[in-house]
């Protein structure tokens, strides 16, 4: 895992670069870093790809970005029709504004520039420059993740003068990338909806995409891939910040003899600073923006989504020894949102133990006395529910086998918590009062006490109910205004500081207690990005749960990222967890199946289930066990589009090849309106290697490797709203 929102004092990197060693081979090409003195060009390389920068005319211009060994992008011609450049000096991957001056290569002096040696197969690359009318200073640090094929960029602001300066925006990528016709895909989606995919055809001028809210995913997310028509690659990209951002896609018109698309386009993707207005740089101070990974690739959009996979795999998410393999669990939230009793547990835990969970967690409520929204942060047992406190249910728990876990809100405390009466100054504020969302404050992780708090209580926790699993959920929309210090000046950067903050407290408490699983959650989705989960373990992936609409879901989080870390569940026909008596045995299986495609859980009302009911979820438990070790570090192909999330019709089917693909999964679903069979052309299994299909309704028969990519797999389900599992392994 990479560091993140490290605190610098000097511009200057630590001794040792904070680069792990990637865990298994992808490509031959390892990450490296070169320079050519004699024509004072970069070369930063990952697996198959490299981004290559070159000194000229005083700047550092932008050669090059895409597939290995490509031609620079200044040697095409912008005169023939099928040109991919304008010809021009000085392409600068930084731009920004400050005090109103533009801060681009073609202003700032590169003072100096090293190369720093890593693990084996990892360097950074470290450029220093000077602004050449303002006392600011910037230091860009590029870093080759091994053969992943990704690329990481963070950039530091120092302030060299005697008074501050007023940055109104510098983004962590700036790319001006060839000129061509241009499909941009992202990710968007509120509340029960996100990650749905579109697809759009950039035109002339700006396509913008900008979160407010305070949570990253709230309706778009940090995330983008751009496909050029003419050079036949595309670029992808990754912003780890879990606060506010901006996205932009900037191309002007030209003349009626050269259309928009001879352009170049200006693609920026950074963080957002309080009001949308300016950063604050006091003198002497170091400012380190949001690092944003890149890649790119000639081949499709999974091989492009995989690479990013691969880094998230390797140096992003940290590995829990507890979580491996994948645990399955069973939450109390939908059968008992809000409320519930020691008897109800108990019950819930014996089911749950039956059919084949491996860790029980107590969702909220099992601390309120009235309302657990407005009584948050008062993390003691309800005695009326627990009258022997929570330590019976946990031992209870760890007896039948299972680990124990717990949910807490840690960055909020309600209206009516004790901790907030009496402890107002620790919130955020805006206009002097602490900012409110319904029942809801939000506490300040910059404040030392309030960290100091929030780590008193997991301590509790842990030690008095011996908790391995931690569920951390985030229910406020918090937005960009904020008070600042009242020693200080109003500087952009509140939430910016909060979040750091937090980030830091996670890698503490994961520091303490190693055995421990962290849960990421917020609303669901939305705040689910590449930042928190370099301090998480997993992530609950969305609150809508019934079935039909999940499959949307997972489709868009294995597309954006890897799939050993989206956690979803098995609840039922209703957002109560009911399972309706009428239901058939095939639709039961649908359900189960449609959150295996990440983290399996089950939170639905066991205690109602029929005998038939148990028996299937045991089997598909049974199932999930087989599949997860190959899930959890697979490449992810998705074999058809999207379903859509409200009436998905036709087939979906997602394809799993771990790093040897002598083993692979396809998991496919029939939906609404669909034919009886599909045929799936699969990928990435060794052409010459007879593989043997086998699914829940028997051994389906055996095809080369070339066969099934070339010709495909016929798969045939007798109704909609059904869903098979098929397992392919070489026989030799």
């Amino acid at each position: 895992m990479n560091t993140k929102g490290d605190a610098r004092k000097t511009l200057r990197p630590e001794p040792t670069l904070v680069c792990l060693l990637l865990l298994f081979p992808l490509h031959a090409a390892l990450g490296e870093i070169s320079y050519d003195p004699a024509n004072r060009v970069w070369k930063v390389a990952s697996g198959p790809i490299e981004y290559r920068l070159q000194q000229k005319r005083g700047g550092v211009s932008l050669e090059y970005f895409g597939p290995r060994g490509g031609a620079p992008w200044t040697a095409y011609d912008p005169k023939k029709l099928d040109h991919v450049e304008r010809a021009q000096s000085v392409r600068s991957d930084l731009a920004g504004q400050v005090e109103g001056h533009d801060v681009d290569s073609t202003v700032l002096d590169l003072i100096s520039h090293r190369i720093l040696p890593g693990k084996p197969g990892i360097e950074s690359l470290e450029l220093v420059y000077q602004h050449r009318s303002l006392p600011l200073r910037i230091r860009a640090e590029y870093c080759a993740w091994g053969s992943t094929g990704v690329i990481t960029r963070r950039l530091w602001m120092q302030n060299t003068g005697w008074s501050a300066l007023h940055v109104q925006r510098l983004q962590s990528l700036s790319l001006a990338l060839p000129a061509g016709q241009y499909d941009l895909t992202y990710l968007y989606g509120g509340w029960g909806q996100e990650r749905q995919v579109a697809n759009e055809t950039l035109g002339a001028g700006t396509r913008g995409f900008v979160s407010t809210s305070g949570r990253s995913t709230n309706d778009y997310s940090p995330w983008f891939v751009l496909n050029n028509h003419e050079l036949g690659v595309r670029y992808l990209a990754q912003f780890a910040y879990s606060g506010n951002w901006e996205m932009k896609f900037e191309r002007p018109p030209l003349t009626a003899d050269q259309p928009y698309w001879q352009n170049e386009l200006n693609v920026s993707l950074g963080m957002r600073f309080d009001y949308g207005g300016d950063l604050g740089l006091q003198p002497g101070r170091i400012f380190q923006l949001p690092e944003v990974a890149f890649t790119s690739s000639a081949l499709s959009l999974d091989d492009a989504a995989n690479q990013l996979h691969r880094y998230q795999r390797a140096f992003v998410v940290p590995r829990s020894s507890t979580n491996s393999p994948l645990l399955v669990q069973f939450n109390s939230w939908y059968p008992f949102p809000g409320k519930m009793t020691i008897s109800e547990m108990k019950r819930c835990a014996e089911l749950a133990a039956k059919l084949g969970a491996e860790v029980y967690v107590l969702d909220a409520g099992w601390y309120n006395k009235h309302d657990w929204g407005t009584e948050l942060g008062d993390y003691e047992a309800d005695r009326e529910a627990f009258p022997n406190g929570i330590e019976e249910l946990a031992n209870d728990v760890r007896k039948l086998g299972m680990k124990f876990g717990i949910w807490a809100e840690i960055e909020n405390v309600g209206m009516n918590s004790t901790v907030f009466r009496d402890h107002p100054d620790w919130c955020l504020r805006y206009d002097g009062k602490p900012i409110q969302r319904g029942a809801r404050r939000q506490l300040d992780f910059a404040k030392p006490e309030v960290r100091q708090w929030a780590r008193s209580v997991i301590d509790r926790l842990v030690h008095s109910y011996g908790v391995e699993w931690l569920k951390i959920d985030y229910n406020i929309e918090v937005g960009e205004q904020f008070d600042p210090p009242r020693t200080v000046q109003r500087e952009g950067d509140i939430l910016y500081r909060h979040l750091m903050s937090y980030y830091a407290w996670l890698d503490e408490l994961r520091a303490a207690y190693p055995g421990l699983v962290i849960e990421n959650c917020a609303s669901g989705g939305m705040r689910f990005d590449a930042g928190i989960m370099a301090h998480a373990h997993t992530t609950w992936l969305s609150d809508e749960v019934k079935p039909k609409p999940s499959v949307q879901l997972a489709y868009g989080c294995t597309l954006e990222f890897t799939p050993g870390i989206c956690n979803h569940w098995m609840v039922g026909d209703t957002e109560h967890g009911d399972v309706l008596p009428s239901d058939s045995p095939e639709w039961w299986d649908f359900m189960f199946r449609v959150p295996m495609n990440g983290q399996l859980g089950i939170s639905s009302r066991v205690f109602t289930w029929n005998a038939d009911l148990v028996r299937h979820a045991q089997q598909n438990v049974s199932v999930y066990k087989q599949l997860r070790e190959i899930i959890v570090d697979a490449d992810v192909f998705h074999l058809t589009p999207q379903p859509a999330h409200n009436d998905p019709t036709g087939w979906m089917a997602i394809q799993y090849v771990p790093t040897d693909p002598a083993r692979s999964v396809l998991m496919a679903y029939r939906l609404g309106e669909s034919k009886a069979s599909e045929v799936f052309k699969l990928h990435r299994l060794k052409p010459d290697k007879n593989y043997r299909a086998e699914s829940d309704l028997g051994t389906l028969g055996t095809w080369t490797g070339k066969e099934l990519t070339h010709q495909g797999l016929r798969v045939t389900l007798d109704s909609p709203w059904r869903a098979t599992v098929i397992r392919l392994q070489t026989l030799d």
